[in-house]
């Protein structure tokens, strides 16, 4: 129910998709001869667009996310390393035969140097499908490949295809391969989602390691001048705060 309920929430609520509807309004309200409401939604929206689409707003959002969890030092012993799915595209992969184009596999990339620099961890990949109606392809058939091609041995690759959003990441992982007491994983996700994942890490009782991958921002960074881009932006910002506070409650 709660994953039902997030994509359709978001559906609305998502920044970019809230300036939509204002424009949508306002026009609706100007064909229908409402003026003064139009007036007020062409407002609104032109405030919103300023903000997000052209103001360094969303990178004031995200620098403090980003910053929470700092890669630590390597350390002694790694037992295994735990990667969350972003939104591989394996429908894609079924049909072209190599992996789509993806601004998330750096985090695969990440789990590969663990696995080389600790010949005896385990690789976990957690992903399902984060459509709402699902889907025959998972994320995990897409990191399945994208492992191969890396020259992983399958052997030390487990793959969770269950989960559809943060929480179930972590928990169907936990139940699957069953940490030691005292034993030591790494959690490879980017660096915006890390809060949100660590929460429901410390809320399952897995001691994971922050292993952030996939940054966004860095101090000095200029801002983008793409209006795309820079909407992309709010609304990934806006999905791990509200979903932040969202998993607190």
């Amino acid at each position: 129910m709660f994953f039902s309920l997030s994509k359709l929430f978001w559906l609305v609520a998502a920044p970019s998709h809230i300036l939509a509807w204002l424009v949508l309004a306002a026009g609706l309200c100007a064909l229908i001869g409402w003026s003064r409401a139009a007036r007020g939604y062409s407002i609104a929206a032109a405030i919103l667009f300023l903000m997000i689409g052209i103001l360094p707003f969303q990178t004031l959002l995200i620098r403090p996310l980003e910053d929470r969890y700092p890669r630590p030092a390597w350390p002694s012993r790694v037992d295994g390393v735990l990667v969350l799915g972003g939104g591989l595209d394996a429908a894609v992969l079924q049909v072209r035969h190599v992996p789509a184009q993806e601004g998330t596999e750096a985090r695969l990339v990440s789990a590969y140097e663990v696995a080389r620099r600790y010949p005896s961890a385990r690789v976990v990949f957690s992903g399902g499908s984060a459509r709402l109606n699902g889907s025959v392809y998972t994320e995990a058939d897409a990191a399945r490949a994208i492992f191969q091609q890396m020259g992983l041995d399958p052997a030390r690759l487990i793959l969770e295809s269950r989960s559809r959003n943060t929480y179930e990441n972590i928990l169907f992982s936990r139940d699957l391969v069953r940490p030691k007491v005292g034993g030591v994983w790494l959690l490879a996700t980017s660096a915006i989602q890390m809060p949100r994942a660590m929460t429901v890490a410390r809320r399952a009782g897995w001691g994971l390691v922050p292993w952030p991958t996939d940054y966004i921002t860095a101090p000095g960074t200029r801002r983008s001048y793409s209006i795309s881009a820079n909407l992309g932006l709010a609304d990934a910002a806006f999905h791990e705060w509200i979903g932040l506070l969202a998993y607190r409650l």
